[in-house]
């Protein structure tokens, strides 16, 4: 039995009273409380407009598909990462390009880009990972300099800031994910956030099946609408937001003392100089020794009621993107997906319940050491 998931949605009554005023209302689809979702979440992060989709995944699909991304094209992206940020490249008939990322940020190498460019390439997709900010100066040096559009795969990032702006808000377009390991979890949803007007009205014809304001059916696409019931969950959430990332960085504070003092070998991934990260996961990296243990040592944790994970994923090892590695080296990326772990991370979490955490994954690797 789990006693420690990896995350537990922060969640209580007010968001049931909001969906019970969405039941009230009538209107269970995209109506008000979408509007209202939108609206807060670009005050929030400071963006002129802000459309609401079913995902992150969604979100991403179509910036790309307005931007006018498609077969024959090329998207740079890391390989470190979740499948969705290179199933959007494909699902057009695009090529994505994986590249590597930093060892000490996991998150894409701008020089990696830099020797990635063709002329075919239209786009990059730098991914925000872990709620910890990428170095977005160089990639948007790099964009100006090579006339390529900017898609920010923020998924995890809502509240986090690079040099005191948000994250998403940098590139050309942002895209956020609602899903429940998310700071701000609706059960499924996305956002894209940007500043464009004009691609802000052909987004939101391709969330409605390709039809215009006027009603008329201008392009072709499908249906990438949000429900009020979720809208409203989100409304809550991002009220909630500010004090929720007060808590997990002061909650990752304490595995960082911990850490150090009882596994001085483990690195976390800690937020860099010129970032504020909301930690939307904790992740450790394993000393060099312990790498092929990392699925062992997830197994062991679980046998004590403690969920935890690997990071995230090396594209180039999954079926769909192994004909992809040609392109570049990634033996960074390779080592993370072999190293990392994902520790639990939620509000409620208490110091004695990290100390038990902490205490049995120093108790299963002292187990290995001595074999």
């Amino acid at each position: 039995m789990i006693k420690y998931p990896l995350i537990k949605p922060n969640v209580d009554d007010w968001e049931l009273d909001e969906i019970r005023n969405v039941f009230a209302s009538g209107w269970l689809t995209q109506g008000p409380y979408v509007e209202r979702f939108e609206r807060e979440v670009a005050e929030y992060v400071g963006t002129k407009y802000a459309i609401a989709v079913t995902s992150c995944t969604a979100a991403l699909y179509l910036s790309l598909k307005a931007l006018g991304i498609g077969k024959g094209d090329e998207v740079i992206l890391p390989d470190f990462t979740f499948p969705a940020t290179g199933n959007v490249v494909l699902e057009l008939g695009a090529t994505p390009v994986l590249v590597d990322v930093k060892e000490d940020s996991f998150s894409i190498d701008p020089e990696s880009v830099n020797k990635s460019l063709t002329k075919r390439t239209k786009a990059v997709i730098p991914v925000h990972p872990f709620g910890h900010p990428a170095d977005m100066d160089e990639i948007m040096e790099i964009a100006e300099n090579h006339e390529i559009w900017v898609i920010e795969d923020a998924a995890t990032a809502l509240g986090s800031t690079y040099k005191g702006r948000y994250a998403g808000t940098i590139g050309d377009v942002g895209c956020y994910s609602f899903h429940p390991r998310k700071l701000v979890a609706t059960g499924e949803g996305g956002m894209i956030v940007l500043n464009d007007e004009k691609l802000y009205e052909k987004l939101l014809m391709l969330r409605n099946h390709g039809r215009n304001k006027q009603g008329v059916f201008e392009t072709y696409s499908l249906n990438f609408r949000m429900s009020d019931i979720q809208a409203a969950i989100g409304c809550v959430q991002l009220k909630k937001l500010n004090k929720t990332i007060g808590k997990r960085r002061k909650l990752a504070e304490i595995y960082h003392k911990l850490i150090t003092t009882m596994l001085p070998s483990f690195t976390p991934l800690k937020e860099r100089p010129n970032t504020y990260s909301t930690y939307q996961s904790y992740v450790v990296k394993l000393p060099n020794r312990l790498r092929k243990q990392q699925e062992h040592i997830i197994n062991e944790m679980k046998k004590h009621g403690i969920e935890t994970q690997i990071g995230t994923y090396a594209l180039h090892l999954e079926k769909p993107f192994s004909i992809y590695a040609k392109y570049n080296s990634l033996p960074v990326s390779e080592m993370l997906r072999e190293s990392l772990i994902t520790l639990p991370l939620y509000n409620t979490l208490k110091t004695d319940d990290i100390n038990f955490i902490i205490g049995t994954l120093k108790n299963i690797v002292s187990i290995l050491t001595d074999k």
